[in-house]
């Protein structure tokens, strides 16, 4: 009986193994990103860090636009670099979305930032009694 058992066991791993690769076939595999972006705020300010860690020896271009597509800002991270922390200031600009172009020949990263005023919602005005 256990032999039975063993045997069914194995009949059906062998089955799933062989629907798991058949469904596989004709699917390319899926390529590692050959970089990784992180951004943050700075606390209070109007700064973004960009963090970038590169896995291979390639140039990478920083790209910064408007919401027109004009190009603002463009840096190139050269191959040698395996790691790039840079910090953009944005308070010179005008409320509106921007976008943030990481570019490594045919690989694209796009990160949004939208910026926009706000106005306060409560008056500050106080009334004082003596």
């Amino acid at each position: 009986m256990k032999n039975l058992a063993k045997t069914f066991a194995i009949a059906a791993l062998s089955a799933m193994t062989f629907i798991s690769n058949a469904s596989n076939r004709g699917v390319a595999p899926t390529k590692s990103k050959t970089f990784e972006v992180g951004m943050y705020q700075s606390i209070n300010t109007l700064k973004m860090n960009v963090m970038i860690e590169k896995n291979t020896d390639a140039n990478l271009t920083v790209v910064l636009k408007n919401e027109s597509g004009e190009e603002l800002y463009s840096e190139r991270i050269g191959k040698n670099s395996k790691k790039y922390h840079g910090k953009f200031d944005l308070s010179g600009l005008e409320d509106g979305k921007y976008t943030f172009e990481f570019i490594k020949g045919g690989e694209k990263i796009v990160k949004e930032v939208n910026l926009a005023t706000e106005t306060p919602t409560e008056s500050n005005r106080q009334i004082v009694v003596e």
